[in-house]
Order: C-alpha cells, then structure tokens, then sequence
C-alpha cells in the first residue's frame, strides 16, 4: 500500500524512544474541509513525518500552550490538514515516522457530513456533563456527526427536535473506525421512555443503527453506551445523524482480481436492491479486500473480498470446475445449497468457506462432503472445538469459518459439497463463498505484530500465527528481500503430533528474530514474511504471512471464551505486511549461549549460560528471564542464577533447560527475552534465536546448536 509522507514540527523530548499514539483528536472531519489535527501520544520527536494514505497536506501548527504545559514535551503535536480533491470519504490509517523508529496506527474517518465535537470530549472538560435526559448536550441540526467518548462506565445523552413525520437516521460508528467501544443507540421521548434500540446493526459490524421517524412535534433523547459499560482506551465514536439512504447487505461476498463486476445493494432503507460496481482493477497482488459503497450514501462502504480465480455466481446447475470460487447465498431457512465437482479416485482436495470473517455474513458454516454414491465422506464446522486456547481465539464459531480437506474414494469420480448453516437459519444475510482447490494440505500464516523497530545494534521479535488447514509438517518463516545489515533468525513452527494419550501438540505459532547492525539505517518500508512447508509428496508448500495493519486491545477480553466483541481489533484490510524501521540504539543486549550438555535417565539438560551487555548508565535488568523453547512439549526451565559482578555493564548468569522422553524430535527456537529498568520505566530486550534440536524420539539422544 502506497503511503504519503508529510513533514510535521514536534517537540524533542530527552530520551529518544519509539513514538506511540493514544490519541487523534478530532477522530473525523468533513470531506474537502481544512481542519486541525492534534495527534496525542509519547516520544514525538522532532523531525517525524505522517504515514498515511489519506491525499492532503499537512501544515506544522505550534501545540497549544495548555498542551503543551499539562502534557509535557514530546506528548503533543497539532497540524493543519487540508485534503487534496481527490480525497474520498473513507477511513485511513494515521502512523507517524520518526528518526527513533515508527508508530502504532490509528484510524481517522472522513465523512460528507459537518463534523463537531461532544462538549464533555473537548480537551479537559469535566466528565460525566450529559449522562442523563435532564442534562443533555443539545444537538446541532441534522446532517450532522458528532465525535464523542465514553470516560469509562458512562452514557452520552443528546437532545435532537424532531417534527411529526419527519425521517431520521441514527447511527454509530466505533468498531468499524477502530473504536474498542461496543456501542448501544437508544432514542428515548421526554419522559426516558426508550422508543427504539440499536445494538448490532446489519452490516455495520457491532455498530448500532437506527431509522426512526418521530411520531410528534418535540424534543427526543439519542444516547450512545458500550454494551458492558467497559472502561476502553480507545473509547470514541462517531454519531451520524441525517436523512440519508443505506444499504446492510451486499451481495456477491466478492470477486476476481483484475475484473469490475456488477453486485447488489439490499436492505436498509433501499425499497428494491441497488447496483454498484465493484472496481478490482487496480487491487494490487497481495491484497484480498476491496470497497464497495451505495451511491449517494454517507454510510461507510462495504469490505468485498478479492481472489485470483476463477468466480461463479449461485446456481451452479452442472459439474463445477477445480479450481473455482461459488458466490452463494442460503436465501431461506433450513436451505442446504449442494454443488457437484468432477474428481478422480485418490485425489486430494481443500474446500473452504468465507463468511463471517468478511463481516458481511451472518452464516455459521456447516460443510459436508459426499461421494458419488451419497455416502459421507466427512464433515466441517459441526464438531466440538479442539482444546487449546489458540483454538478458541482464532477459529471458534464466532470468527473463523470452516475448511475441509477432502481425499477422492477409489470408487468415486465426483465429490459433492454441501452448504448449510449451524442454526438452520437462512435469508438475504447468510451469503458466503465457497473456495475449491486441489490441494492436499495448505495453512495459512498471520503475522501477529503489526509494526516492528529495530534497534540499531539489538534485537526484536516477531511472532507469526499459523491456521493449519490439514497441514501437520514443520513450517519454516523467513523474511525476504531483507536490507544489508538486517539479520532473521528463528522462525521454526514445529510439526504437530499426538502422544500417548492421542492429544495434539497443537503448534500454531512461531518467532522470528531480527537484528540490525550498529550502524544500519532502515527507512521505514514494508518487509514480507514467508512460510515454507514441505508436503508428503516432496513438493514445497509456500505461503506469504499477511499483516494484522493495527492491533487494538479491547478491555474484557479473557484467554478463553474470546468472542467477537471482545477480540483485539485488527485491519487486515489495510494491505500492510510488516512495517519496519530501524530504531535508536539498544539500550543494552542479551547474549545466550550453550554449555554443556548432559544426558538423563528421562531426557537431557542443556546448560546456558546468558550475559547483558548494558549500554545505558544506570539501567538494571530484572533478575529472572523469560525462556521460550517455540512449540516444544515437556520443557522445565529450572536453576535461574545471576553470577557475582562488580562490573555494572555486564552481568552474567545462568540457566538449565530439561527435555524429557515425551519432548518430540526436531528443531525448535529458544527466545530469551529480560526486562530492563530504566528512567522508571520497563524496556524488554530479547536475545538472537538459539537454535535448539532434539535429533530422536529419545530425548537422551537430543543436542542443542550453538552460534
């Protein structure tokens, strides 16, 4: 994704550190107007630019005084932003650049309505000034958008004049800006008697909408609540209210690169469906998401998905070809939708759903797989969940839909398969996509930090998610096309396997380490994660790993159980990869090294030994280390000991790790990663990978590799 960079005046602040953003205010503007933008935050140092793909020009304005005397330096920096004409209404990602490394990215939103801002969120206001019908902030006349907070376990209450008759549409936009918010709309009369309730609205994710005409002349009440009254860092949203047409479906759920189809609007406010056409020509390779608005709407546009084969609309009356994508939709409750695909005895093929994780669906999956005779051969999306908390978090009911691997009977030449949904439900929502391929196994790789800084002369982490999809083998990550003077390390996803007892090792994860030279420059670019795995035939299986483009946390969010409303939010939609950048200088180094190994009656111990290299007068590490051996089973870190030093830069320690019978052959990477304190706050510093391998199924026989 293309970014356009614009010099912005900031505050030198004394320690240089990595910049973060908590904070844009406002959170939105008016499409071809100027406006001021204060970007709130840490480490603003001088000299940062804008990373955006928002078409403006950004002019350096001096922070206010109130700024930058309550704030202090480095925390505040507001500029003039004037859109170019060919701005479109849309959300953009805001990321500031800095010569300490790059920041985390906010989303800003750009509407066709005149933006103002809620009286409580103006920069110290007092809290808590409309939280009921009696003092309700009035509200400017409709169009309108209102840029508001939630200070924690709070409602904002506005007062709106409404005549007999008169159409109005309300609705909030937070999860869909980047808002952890799980907003709740209400329109209440004189009296705080509710009249209409929004909490999930179709096809605006877990925003709220509501299309109301007021019965009589008077005054009406709109209040915005999270749905747990949840105290969320980022906790804005955006009321928009005006007389404007929506549309809260789309179908088809997407289409090919390259092609400019035609797809419908529905629902909403729309009598019949509307035509839109759906632009893929210019979608750059690598990228899986379009947009698609209702014309004339000021609702924010729909995600459409976008692949590089061959695409059909439902029905598919006759034999569908391999490779292919069916654009589906179970129009009616307890329909089952059934396709027919020509196959030969023993070949293997990959069935896979999209749905849910558009956001465009409301279908949770169920497929079945029948051969020629009508025998079952397997299904997905019906059986209970594996026990493992990556599980639950990444393909429960409630975010992933389900593939199925599928291997041909000897006396079968076709294979038939069959769509339908959990709950049997079915109407104009429950669209999906239905993807065919010969492939025997595949997985699919997420990168799971959003952006990386790399100090110069240190070392970072970069963890990358695997969704096996009947692939059991070893996945191998590399980085490509990587600068001069930049090093990976690490990488290795082990193979899962079952034990004893037939439970699964379950190895979804993997860590990358990268390392740059003293004195290498990296300007901020994109680096591309790759993942290698080699199937049973002996050919390589090669997945490029997309980027999460931003990552917020969302308060409540518990190990196990995580629902939708709860997930961190992410915006693989952006198209980003891995940003990166080069950092300052590490603040110190951990160097980890093998010293021996010894072989036991039940495994073997390998004894390390570790050393700091502190580079910051006065800095401390804490004591103990954090010891991940990535995927490997029956592992005890044990004999933590730092050595006696009078030297204040190098401190020294040791630490044994202990394999067992039960630990799997193979290579794995041991990350050793400490805290480091320093001017009242905790930096985390991480050792280069040690590669780690235990060479049998005994883990007597295991080795450990050494730099």
């Amino acid at each position: 994704m293309k970014t356009l960079l614009i010099a912005i005046a900031l505050v030198q602040v004394g320690l240089a550190a990595t910049p973060v953003i908590s904070e844009l205010r406002p959170r939105g503007a008016e499409l071809g107007k100027p406006f001021t933008l204060t970007v709130i935050g840490r480490y603003l140092v001088e000299g940062a630019h804008v990373s955006s793909t928002l078409p403006a020009a950004f002019t350096p304005l001096s922070p206010s005084k109130r700024d930058a005397m309550q704030m202090g330096p480095g925390r505040a920096a507001a500029f003039l932003v004037e859109p170019k004409p060919d701005a479109a209404p849309g959300v953009y990602p805001i990321r500031l650049e800095t010569p300490s490394g790059i920041s985390n990215i906010l989303l800003f939103t750009v509407g066709t309505f005149p933006e103002t801002t809620e009286e409580e969120s103006l920069p110290y206001a007092r809290p808590n000034q409309n939280d009921t019908v009696e003092t309700a902030e009035p509200a400017p006349p409709a169009p309108v958008v209102i840029n508001g907070t939630l200070r924690g376990p709070e409602r904002d209450v506005f007062r709106v004049q409404g005549k007999a008759g008169e159409r109005r549409v309300f609705e909030v936009e937070a999860r869909r800006c980047g808002s952890a918010i799980d907003p709740v709309l209400l329109i209440l009369d004189s009296s705080g008697k509710q009249l209409a309730r929004s909490d999930d609205a179709p096809g605006a994710s877990l925003d709220a909408r509501i299309d109301f005409t007021f019965p009589r002349d008077g005054n009406y009440y709109v209040e915005v609540h999270d749905a747990r009254f949840s105290t969320q860092v980022q906790n804005f949203y955006r009321l928009k209210m005006g007389a404007y047409p929506y549309a809260d479906g789309i179908f088809p759920l997407g289409a090919r690169r390259g092609e400019a189809p035609e797809v419908s609007l529905f629902g909403g406010s729309l009598k019949s469906p509307a035509k839109a056409v759906a632009d893929l020509r210019k979608i750059a390779s690598g990228e899986e998401f379009a947009e698609v608005a209702l014309s004339g709407s000021p609702a924010l546009p729909f995600r459409f998905a976008v692949s590089d084969l061959p695409e059909l609309i439902d029905p598919a009356e006759n034999a569908v070809s391999i490779p292919s994508v069916i654009n589906g939709r179970l129009a009616q409750p307890e329909q089952i939708n059934r396709y027919h695909f020509q196959a030969e005895p023993g070949e293997k093929l990959l069935f896979e759903i999209q749905a849910r994780e558009l956001g465009t669906s409301r279908l949770e999956a169920i497929l079945t797989a029948y051969d020629e005779h009508g025998k079952k051969i397997d299904s997905a999306g019906d059986k209970p969940l594996p026990e493992d908390v990556f599980a639950v978090q990444g393909t429960s009911r409630t975010s992933s839909d389900p593939f199925l691997n599928v291997e041909v009977p000897k006396d079968s030449h076709a294979v038939t398969i069959a769509v339908e949904d959990l709950a049997r439900r079915g109407g104009p929502f429950y669209g999906y996509r239905l993807i065919a391929r010969r492939q025997a196994e595949d997985f699919r790789l997420a990168v799971v930090s959003p952006y990386v800084n790399i100090p110069k002369g240190g070392t970072v982490t970069v963890t990358v998610a695997a969704d096996r999809r009947g692939y059991d083998g070893p996945i191998q990550l590399t980085v490509a096309d990587l600068p001069k003077g930049i090093r990976v390390e690490g990488g290795i996803i082990p193979r899962e396997t079952l034990d004893s007892n037939n439970v699964r090792s379950m190895n979804r994860r993997g860590v990358l380490t990268l390392t740059a030279d003293a004195a290498t420059p990296l300007p901020a670019r994109e680096l591309v994660v790759w993942g290698e795995g080699k199937l049973a035939d002996g050919t390589t299986l090669r997945r490029r790993a997309h980027g999460t483009g931003m990552m917020v946390d969302v308060a409540g969010a518990t190990a196990q159980g995580v629902v939708d409303r709860q997930r961190p939010l992410t915006a693989p939609w952006l198209g980003f990869d891995l940003p990166a950048s080069t950092a300052e200088p590490a603040l110190a180094t951990l160097e980890v090294r093998l010293a021996a190994v010894k072989r036991m009656e039940e495994g073997a111990r390998y004894e390390f030994t570790y050393q700091w290299h502190i580079r910051t007068p006065g800095a401390q590490p804490v004591r103990n280390l954090n010891v991940d051996v990535v995927g490997a089973r029956d592992i005890r870190v044990t004999d933590m000991k730092r050595s006696p030093s009078d030297d204040p830069e190098t401190i020294a320690g040791t630490f044994n790790v202990n394999t067992t019978k039960a630990t799997d052959a193979g290579r794995y990477d041991m990350i050793v990663t400490g805290r480091l304190n320093v001017e009242g706050r905790q930096e985390t510093i991480a050792s280069r990978s040690v590669p780690f391998e235990v060479t049998s199924g005994s883990a007597s026989n295991a080795v450990a590799s050494n730099r």
